[in-house]
């Protein structure tokens, strides 16, 4: 393939090649509403800007709200026929009076009567036309997904919200509204989590929707800002830990204090009259290094002569003296601010509505999270219901005066319930197979089943992170038996009757490793195949550690165990440890029956899965890049691979992808003898915007690696987007076709109505949901050279979510990207921190690396 060819294939994604016809058609409902008419006509675009790059949204909203802007402008009905994103752009349906530019300046103290001036410069410049024509021949399949397209629902997404973002009693976050008075749902930490509306404008065939939702967010909680930074960190004695705090200056303590920054905070020490609402607010840029009492600044002060003497005075003086306020915690540190000096801390009030919670959730925060967020179905169809009709779409004057009309009920639409697969097991058991009238569930049972493939287990043992307390070495040994046990009735072949069982010799967890290694490979005269672990809590550490010695220094699989199911050893525990174990030394659990799986016989197919994760926001740790590829021609074993890739940076660089890609196609060469004459390349964690850099990088990259491997191997790419953040949720139209909870049956997928236009993609729900609303996976296909029939391509993404590895129900998404997703996690255990200094400035800075993958373990399933 020439590079002309290369670049042709990369410029547009894949035009829908058809609908499948598989499986039982039903009707469901979706929350999309239809658009039943939308402005089509030219609307002008203007730039905006008010103020500097350091003006506060707020402040930007009053300006352009002022009366001295409407009056200058002279426009009539101005809040329903100028557009404004609340920051840098506005939309008219006509031209402004002014003309082309309007440079102004707005004294907002003239609105609000203070004395002192409050002047922003207000900058308007005409710059485009956005005609909306495009959108209609878009939707009806006569183009693509053009710039004039985004600009168009750009455009309108602005217009079904504009009476939401003009509300003062809503909080706008994107396209989710969230209401002041809002239920809120305590976390952890003080923090407080809210419930409110979702709104996009989508395409749909020969339709253009409205995709509604419940949205989700954490907030700093309201009140004194004190009692927020004693909830948060934990510290009944607040003031005299803070005051200790302030004087060791211990480096954790100092990033736990950067998390306050930037949240939004008042004060009612010089106007105690006004409400909360209308105090003016300021930015926490940090806190200061001593005391209120310790923190001093110059104050001018002006004598009856008319001369000005400067007085040094302490924070808590200044306080004292000017408001008559005498301190109560005058050794807590100060908040600075960039405009308004120093405040003290307990003077200061949060209100939640201004703060968003930004950071990494904790395990007891995101488990209290799900909770909060796992809603019935029924019970989020009628919390979506009423959202829409908050939104009172049929008498908003805004969408009036544009003349756009939405349907008020949710779309009815049609889909379809692909058949479930016969999953095969090893011979020996009471069952070989489990038909797919059986499986249609989502989920079955190992009982009397043997794993697919297996291995000889034969050089093993365990080591113990617990004291004879929590773990006494008899229940230890008893465990380990009923392991053994449990996988042979699996089928596993158990050499090693007597493995050793013994305590970790703490605080050393590397060494007590590396000689519990070697001894248990003294024992049998071979390498250890794997170690087990008991560890006493869920908790990173040990668990980190063990991860990270046996992944990169001993080149060995392992696997752990808590004290409290090492007590229960449940039977159904020690089988899900058995799939785990089965899959970490080379075996499988089940295979898909061959009229099952359409890639059967069609040569030779290596499946790929790939996923970039990034650290919490507002870390500076590298984003984690990752890949997995099918070692075996049934697509159920995968080696993985991982690698930093810059900070935040979505795709897969290029020194990663050389490094992954000829790792993937090795092993598989090496496990089957043949190099792929397809491959399948699936890609998570990519948003809309960025599909088509995964062609022109990433998928460019592959093309040249393959060439430059063997000049005559020239491999078919299906690449294909999948993604579960996305807020469509579908709802049985009749109970028959739903599961007890209220939820679509696995196998349920769409294709029509609230897909795209004219390009291939559809929703698949592949699993059983456990609990809340069940999410489907968007399937998205940018690229198809292998021009696989769409019914064998929608079953091989259906069938093989019923052969995860390590569990006996069908997952949500295609396995390689859960697997990719998996050793990214695991990766995060392979980091390291060196210092490394500077040859231009001389200063050494902390440096995150990852340890690479032992060669031992390159090709085995380390992550599951």
């Amino acid at each position: 393939m020439t590079s002309a060819n290369i670049a042709q294939t990369l410029v547009n994604f894949v035009k829908r090649p058809g609908y499948g016809t598989k499986g039982r058609s039903i009707d469901i409902c979706a929350n999309s509403y239809e658009v039943i008419n939308f402005p089509t006509s030219t609307v002008i675009q203007y730039d905006v800007q008010i103020g500097d790059a350091a003006t506060r949204r707020g402040a930007i909203r009053k300006v352009w709200q002022s009366r001295q802007l409407k009056e200058k402008i002279g426009l009539n009905n101005w809040n329903s026929l100028i557009l404004n994103t609340g920051n840098k752009l506005a939309w008219s349906s006509k031209p402004l009076p002014f003309g082309n530019e309007l440079n102004f300046q707005v004294d907002l103290s003239q609105e609000n009567g203070r004395r002192r001036p409050d002047v922003f410069r207000v900058l308007i410049k005409r710059t485009t036309q956005i005609v909306l024509e495009p959108v209609r021949q878009w939707i009806a399949g006569r183009t693509h997904s053009t710039t004039d397209v985004q600009e168009g629902l750009t455009f309108m997404n602005h217009l079904i919200s504009q009476s939401l973002r003009l509300d003062p009693d809503n909080v706008c976050l994107r396209r989710s509204f969230f209401r002041h008075n809002a239920e809120s749902y305590s976390l952890e930490g003080g923090l407080v989590v809210k419930k409110g509306l979702f709104m996009s404008v989508r395409g749909g065939h020969n339709k253009l929707t409205i995709n509604v939702d419940v949205a989700t967010a954490v907030f700093w909680p309201s009140g004194k800002l004190l009692q927020l930074m004693q909830k948060y960190l934990g510290q009944p004695s607040f003031a005299s830990w803070m005051a200790n705090q302030l004087r060791v200056q211990e480096k954790r303590f100092r990033n736990e204090l950067k998390k306050f920054r930037r949240i939004s905070f008042y004060t009612t020490h010089t106007a105690p009259q006004k409400p909360a609402r209308e105090q003016k607010r300021c930015i926490i840029d940090g806190f200061t290094e001593s005391g209120a009492n310790n923190t001093f600044f110059t104050k001018k002060i002006t004598k009856e002569d008319g001369s000005v003497t400067e007085k040094k005075v302490s924070v808590a003086n200044y306080f004292a003296e000017t408001y008559r306020i005498r301190l109560q915690y005058p050794n807590l540190p100060c908040v600075k601010t960039k405009r308004n000096g120093e405040v003290p801390l307990e003077l200061c009030y949060v209100s939640d509505a201004d703060n968003r919670y930004l950071f990494k959730l904790d395990d007891r925060q995101t488990a209290s999270m799900i909770k909060i967020t796992a809603t019935r179905p029924e019970e989020r169809r009628r919390a979506i219901a009423n959202n829409v009709d908050a939104c009172k779409w049929g008498q908003d004057p805004v969408l009036q005066a544009y003349g756009m009309k939405i349907q008020p009920s949710m779309m009815k639409i049609k889909a379809r319930i692909l058949p479930a697969p016969e999953l095969m097991f090893g011979a020996g058991g009471q069952t070989k197979s489990v038909p797919g009238n059986m499986t249609a569930s989502g989920q079955w049972n190992l009982q009397g089943k043997r794993f697919a493939k297996t291995s000889n287990l034969k050089s093993f043992g365990c080591l113990i992170f617990a004291s004879q307390q929590q773990c006494p070495l008899e229940a230890a040994k008893k465990f380990m038996r009923s392991l053994m046990n449990s996988y042979s009735q699996h089928g596993g072949a158990v050499e090693n009757n007597n493995p050793i069982v013994q305590y970790a010799t703490p605080p050393n967890i590397q060494k007590s490793i590396r000689e519990f290694w070697t001894q248990v490979g003294n024992q049998m005269k071979m390498r250890p195949q794997i170690l087990f672990f008991i560890v006493p809590y869920k908790t990173s550490m040990p668990y980190n550690e063990i991860k990270h010695f046996c992944e990169t220094e001993l080149g060995c699989v392992s696997q752990c165990a808590l004290v409290a199911h090492v007590h229960k050893c449940a039977p159904q525990y020690l089988s899900n440890v058995c799939m785990k174990l089965n899959a970490k030394i080379g075996g499988t659990t089940c295979y898909l029956n061959q009229t099952n799986n359409p890639l059967h016989g069609r040569g030779y197919n290596l499946m790929i899965g790939a996923d970039v994760s990034h650290a919490a926001p507002g870390s500076e740790k590298p984003s984690f890049a990752s890949m997995v590829g099918s070692t075996d021609l049934h697509g159920t074993r995968y080696s993985g691979i991982v690698g930093t890739n810059g900070v935040r940076q979505e795709m897969i660089s290029e020194d990663n992808m050389k490094n992954f890609l000829t790792t993937m196609i090795y092993n598989f060469k090496k496990n089957t003898n043949f190099l792929p004459n397809r491959i399948f390349y699936f890609r998570d964690g990519v948003s809309e915007q960025q599909y088509h850099h995964v062609l022109d990088e990433e998928v460019k990259i592959m093309k040249k690696i393959c060439h430059g491997l063997n000049a005559t191997w020239a491999p078919k790419f299906t690449v294909t987007v999948c993604s579960k953040r996305h807020h469509h949720r579908f709802f049985p139209g009749n109970p028959r076709d739903g599961d007890r909870n209220g939820n679509v049956l696995p196998g349920t997928i769409i294709e029509r109505d609230v897909t795209d236009p004219a390009e291939y993609d559809f929703y698949l729900n592949s699993h059983k949901a456990i609990q809340g609303t069940a999410r489907a996976t968007h399937y998205y296909v940018i690229m198809d050279e292998t021009g696989i029939p769409v019914d064998d391509f929608q079953a091989i993404c259906n069938n093989m979510c019923y052969t995860y590895i390590r569990s006996t129900t069908a997952v949500s998404m295609i396995p390689p990207v859960y697997y990719a997703h998996l050793a990214s996690l695991r990766g995060r255990c392979h980091e390291d921190t060196q210092s490394i200094r500077s040859q231009a400035t001389g200063v050494s800075e902390e440096v995150t690396i990852i340890r690479p993958l032992h060669d031992s373990i390159k090709d085995a399933m380390w992550y599951v």
